[in-house]
């Protein structure tokens, strides 16, 4: 029996060494930046898979995910109706600041990281042009994450007067208050 788990777990290194390697081959292969050179295309994009994915979600996965914490309503109620839209939008939120991330840290050269930031920065303005929020506080939370944040040389390379423009604009103090005057205007 210890032999046959032993057998299990020595498959199962193998296994994942051998997707690490075949997995950082795939990332030094393709840059974003060659799949979408344009940051606006890009932006285009990311709202067409914001709005199908927003258009999934009914009034009513909202009330049942504020249901759900509520610990004073009745489980019936509770049970009730499954957030899987919405939880698979707040997915979506997660893994674009996960690829904004990855996109940078991917990179050895200094020179091409900031040549990323700038386009992931590019494509957040774009994003706040066209009206695509939560695209840009994907964009923004990839880019503040800690393993990008602290590439001070990197960042000491970026123009970064725009990055802060657009942190400003979605700066949570206030309860969003810049944010909720853009909306408003």
């Amino acid at each position: 029996r210890l032999t046959a788990l032993e057998k299990y777990e020595e498959f199962l290194q193998r296994v994942s060494a051998e997707s690490t390697t075949s997995n950082i081959e795939a990332l030094n292969m393709t840059d974003v930046t060659d799949v979408c050179p344009n940051a606006s295309a890009l932006a285009q994009q990311l709202t067409h898979i914001e709005l199908e994915r927003l258009s999934f979600i009914g009034p009513e996965e909202f009330v049942q995910a504020f249901a759900k914490d509520n610990p004073h309503l009745e489980t019936s109620f509770k049970d009730m109706k499954k957030t899987r839209n919405l939880e698979s939008y707040v997915s979506w939120f997660n893994r674009l600041s996960y690829f904004v991330a990855t996109e940078v840290v991917k990179h050895a050269k200094k020179k091409q990281r900031v040549r990323v930031v700038e386009f992931w920065i590019e494509t957040a303005r774009e994003c706040f042009n066209i009206g695509n929020f939560n695209s840009l506080m994907a964009i923004i939370a990839g880019l503040n994450m800690s393993p990008i944040s602290r590439l001070k040389k990197t960042w000491n390379k970026v123009q970064s007067a725009k990055f802060s423009v657009l942190e400003h604009q979605m700066d949570p103090s206030s309860n969003f208050c810049n944010y909720r005057s853009t909306l408003k205007a």
